[in-house]
């Protein structure tokens, strides 16, 4: 399904389902909306498919298609899921390379949280040749640099821009009804941005819960 049809189902979608919602959140200033996954299998059962299986592609789709509809220069609307299917459901420990990329579900304990700290999510470099722009997606924890220009020069650029974002780190631990016999129950990290690091979000990653 091509990104221009998915943007165009959602807004179908967004205007039978959530139209009402969405201009109550927006006119309060609100900067996400949390969407039940089983509304939109009903409404289009090949979009939410896809929702599973590239959720990166369709979610940036789906906030696309709030841009569109209802903001005109405002940017970073975020869209949220739940109530997924039993299928997207996993225990900390069987995690594998095969579920990377996918939209899952876990349960579990919060055992740990960092302060929240800026990130850099995306830097913009100008080359002193031929004053090309050269934009750097920063998805590791490690600040990335352009290592070479279209026009061939390599070496040192010139950053002129970049873009922060809110985020925070969780350990989120298995819960103990999950567990069976004596097994010891498993970790994972998880990196929180944008509105999950909002106060709202805050009661809920606290330790313990």
């Amino acid at each position: 399904m091509e990104a221009t049809e998915q943007i165009k189902k959602f807004q179908e979608f967004f205007d039978l389902n959530y139209k009402a919602e969405l201009l109550e959140k927006i006119s309060k200033g609100d900067k996400f909306i949390i969407i039940n996954f089983v509304e939109l299998s009903k409404f289009d059962p090949e979009l939410a498919d896809v929702l599973l299986e590239q959720p990166e592609e369709v979610i940036k789709a789906a906030e696309l298609a709030i841009e569109e509809l209802y903001l005109e220069n405002e940017k970073n609307f975020k869209v949220r899921f739940f109530n997924l299917p039993e299928s997207q459901k996993i225990l900390v420990r069987n995690i594998r390379s095969s579920h990377l990329g996918k939209l899952l579900q876990m349960d579990g304990i919060v055992r740990q949280k960092s302060d929240v700290r800026p990130q850099v999510i995306s830097a913009k470099f100008e080359c002193p040749s031929c004053g090309n722009v050269i934009n750097i997606l920063q998805v590791d924890t490690k600040f990335k640099e352009p290592t070479r220009c279209g026009c061939g020069r390599k070496g040192k650029f010139r950053l002129i821009d970049k873009e922060l974002v809110d985020a925070q780190r969780i350990i989120l631990e298995e819960a103990p009804e999950d567990l069976e016999g004596g097994e010891q129950s498993k970790r994972i990290n998880i990196f929180l941005r944008h509105d999950l690091v909002s106060p709202m979000s805050e009661k809920k990653t606290n330790p313990g819960v």
